[in-house]
């Protein structure tokens, strides 16, 4: 599905900032900090930026997948919506190269998570990522 079409689907308005956030978040190999974001698309208001992510999250596009020193990261999620985000993953924010990238994890872990009642999981760790770690 392209840009337009998913804004469409999630009954969003396609708007230049809109397509500009989607667009970045879906080409990357990775979660994007805010402060990317901000200097990727720095035509755009910083406000108007933060409720773009703001609206993408609460819909379901995307995800807060880190949190490091005030500054957030997002990545783009897939299979997810308005009533419900499903991450089972974990965020590795890499020691090397600052990327953070999403890391699945066992389904064992997975089985004992799903058994609490959970309103939402945060799993981090720090490391190499998968790109730095074959150097």
């Amino acid at each position: 599905m392209n840009t337009i079409d998913t804004l469409k689907h999630f009954k969003l308005r396609n708007t230049k900032i809109r397509v500009a956030v989607l667009e970045a978040l879906t080409e990357s190999s990775g979660a994007v900090s805010y402060g990317s974001l901000q200097r990727m698309l720095s035509q755009f208001d910083r406000t108007t930026l933060y409720r773009t992510l703001l609206v993408f999250n609460e819909k379901g596009l995307i995800h807060k997948a880190y949190e490091e020193n005030g500054d957030s990261y997002y990545a783009r999620c897939f299979g997810c919506s308005v009533s419900a985000h499903s991450h089972e993953h974990l965020h590795l924010k890499c020691s090397t190269c600052g990327g953070v990238e999403c890391v699945e994890i066992s389904d064992q872990l997975k089985s004992s998570l799903a058994k609490l009642p959970f309103q939402e999981i945060n799993i981090s760790a720090k490391g190499a990522c998968s790109t730095c770690v074959r150097f």
